[in-house]
């Protein structure tokens, strides 16, 4: 594959991922051939979301024209789509397989066709993506989670490089703890929203209601995290050591053992920071302490 241009590439999907891909890379200069999904409706919306050719039924020769193939599916089929390709005989020796799963190597998944091609790796967006039409003009400056083997490596980070994305180099072996952070930090974060808005409807306020108010105040609170980290991003009462308010909290979760263990999950995890904070401002010692006993009760 020539390096000094971006190398022509076809993705294989329809989802949301392989949409905004497909369009991200095609607004960033890359020469996009085309996606491909065995249904046709699918594949016609996404394509024409993407700005690019639509192709389904049986894998079309322009497969032999690419270079580089982006396998944008589920992850239990990753490897069995690959196997296909390679049996086809479409995809080759002179083509790099990528996948966008998070949780697992390119060796784990593409490992059975790894002599048949010319390398395999991860490219994998560090981004919550619901819609592809909207993503794919998001995902300029995105994180990617890139690993693989020497060629799948280079691949990969020239593709992030063409959307101006910011390469994130992983080990194979510890996919799982970056995709558990991931799922921590994006997943999570909707289902503690979610578990946020049940609590406020006990308010008696409206589920839509609920979600105006409640998400300006995660935002808020991320972008502590952006401008100050973790630690002093930090606020509300375990902050400040204030047990009584606490305690006021858990009794509104009677009731809800559900979102009650999920809170005392998290305010524990909050104790820890908290008792990372010195100085003047340090929170109350004796208040983090009745916190941590009133969580333990």
């Amino acid at each position: 594959m020539a390096t000094g241009r971006n190398p022509t590439t076809f993705i294989v999907g329809a989802g949301p991922v392989a949409t905004a891909i497909a369009g991200a890379l095609r607004l960033g200069g890359v020469p996009v051939l085309g996606l491909w999904a065995r249904r046709s409706a699918p594949a016609r919306q996404a394509g024409s979301a993407a700005g690019v050719a639509a192709f389904s039924s049986a894998p079309p020769d322009v497969l032999l024209e690419a270079e580089v193939v982006i396998l944008a599916v589920r992850d239990g089929v990753i490897g069995e789509v690959a196997q296909m390709l390679v049996g086809t005989g479409l995809v080759n020796k002179r083509h790099v397989l990528l996948h966008c799963a998070g949780a697992a190597s390119a060796e784990e998944l593409l490992g059975s066709v790894r002599d048949k091609v010319g390398g395999i790796g991860t490219l994998h967006p560090l981004s919550a993506i619901a819609d592809g039409r909207e993503a794919m003009r998001a995902l300029k400056g995105t994180v990617f989670g890139i690993e693989g083997d020497e060629v799948g490596r280079a691949t990969a980070a020239k593709l992030v490089a063409a959307l101006h994305g910011v390469p994130l180099a992983l080990d194979s072996t510890q996919m799982a703890s970056y995709h558990c952070a991931a799922a921590l930090a994006s997943n999570y974060i909707v289902a503690a929203i979610d578990a946020a808005a049940q609590v406020l409807a006990g308010a008696g306020v409206s589920p839509s209601q609920a979600a105006q108010a409640l998400v300006p105040l995660a935002e808020g609170a991320l972008r502590n995290v952006v401008h100050k980290g973790t630690t002093d991003g930090l606020t509300g009462p375990v902050r400040r050591g204030d047990a009584t308010t606490i305690q006021r909290h858990l009794e509104a979760l009677r009731g809800k053992p559900d979102v009650a263990e999920i809170y005392r999950a998290l305010a524990r995890r909050a104790l820890e920071i908290a008792a990372r904070i010195d100085g003047p401002d340090a929170p109350d010692k004796s208040g983090l302490a009745a916190i941590r006993t009133l969580l333990e009760s």
